[in-house]
């Protein structure tokens, strides 16, 4: 008998002092990517008790050791981190009857959130009804840059709302018709190793190919070079115009229309050299030809804000200045019969948004995007 009562007395002993303090990970997304952000302590108090009821103890946090074994300057939350990315706390699981407490490391780690960069529109030729068909992927490789891409998943929405509360995932986004002109999409770049998110948007544009806006003889649909659909990726000379509203592609002085040297009103099918590249697409092939001298457009201020100026160096006796909107759809017509190195246009009327100024003279064309507010 007297065994079993000693059995009876250390079992109980044993059960007093079983509490346990379990060593934890505490990860959040860092925002503005500098290594520190808030942390919920308490978020770790569930994996620090393990299956210990949170009503029999108390759980606290410390920064060392000795101060989580003395109950000493407990740190309260939202904790912000004191080392960058990475930090090591303590905690503390005391027994509320008892007052018996085990200890355990914290650890600390801040994951940056990725760079989810702005991209450009893209520029679609309309299929009907002011809507095309849109591979929204297009834009994958400049929204993450120079990230993994192994590491990173995109998600596509209609609304800023749905994005944010993760609904109404656009499912195929390699096919999407857009339902307004323009429309915004928005897009999730998460970290699939960490769950970090971050959110961008761009703009997709439904283009009337059929306006041949720059004069160049080339067809809008034509002048995307790489095939893609996208328009707005096509810049065969780097000077910040499209081929679509570039009336000399290659750059070299030339104007694509002039570039028609078999003069069957075809630029496309022009190759002299026979290098497999249109001469209207390569600098380096410039023909003895009656080329127009190119207007030179200057608008100002840019952006306007109820007058737009045009600037022409060169004096013209007649000229003739076209708004398009950035669908491509033409706004205001002014002609002009006075020769005048400054025009003056009323753009009072005009939605704030971006436009086409095109200037024609008897001497060439030139074009120039320009922003109303």
């Amino acid at each position: 008998m007297k065994r079993l009562l000693l059995f009876f007395v250390i079992t109980f002993q044993i059960n007093a002092f079983a509490q346990t303090a379990n060593p934890t990970t505490l990860a959040v997304c860092d925002d503005d990517n500098d290594g520190f952000a808030n942390f919920d302590l308490t978020a770790a108090d569930a994996q620090v008790l393990g299956s210990q009821s949170s009503s029999d103890y108390v759980v606290s946090y410390y920064t060392t050791i000795v101060d989580a074994d003395a109950a000493m300057n407990q740190l309260s939350s939202p904790y912000v981190n004191m080392t960058p990315y990475n930090e090591t706390l303590f905690s503390r699981v005391q027994d509320i009857g008892t007052g018996n407490f085990a200890t355990a490391i914290l650890d600390l780690i801040v994951n940056d959130a990725p760079i989810a960069n702005q991209a450009p529109e893209l520029i679609y030729c309309e299929i009907g009804n002011g809507t095309a068909n849109f591979d929204l992927t297009l834009n994958d490789s400049i929204i993450l840059g120079t990230q993994n891409v192994s590491d990173f998943m995109l998600t596509y929405y209609k609304s800023q709302t749905d994005a944010e509360n993760n609904t109404n995932e656009i499912v195929n986004p390699s096919s999407y018709t857009n339902t307004v002109q323009p429309q915004s999409i928005w897009v999730i770049v998460e970290n699939m190793n960490t769950g970090c998110s971050s959110l961008t948007s761009f703009l997709i544009l439904v283009w009337d190919c059929s306006i041949d806006v720059d004069d160049d003889l080339v067809a809008a649909a034509d002048e995307d070079l790489n095939n893609n659909g996208n328009l707005n990726d096509d810049d065969t000379d780097d000077d910040g115009l499209r081929n679509y509203e570039d009336n000399d592609d290659d750059g070299d002085g030339v104007l694509t229309a002039d570039e028609d040297y078999n003069n069957n009103g075809d630029p496309t099918d022009d190759d002299t050299d026979n290098s497999g590249v249109a001469d209207y697409l390569e600098s380096n092939v410039t023909l003895a030809v009656n080329e127009l001298a190119k207007a030179e457009l200057l608008a100002y201020p840019n952006p306007a804000n109820g007058i737009l100026y045009i600037n022409v160096p060169n004096q013209h006796s007649t000229a003739v200045i076209e708004i398009y909107s950035i669908a491509g759809k033409k706004i205001k017509t002014h002609s002009f019969t006075e020769a005048q190195d400054n025009y003056r246009l009323d753009v009072s009327e005009l939605a704030s948004g971006t436009y086409f100024v095109k200037l024609k003279t008897e001497r060439g064309n030139s074009i120039e995007k320009v922003m109303i507010k």
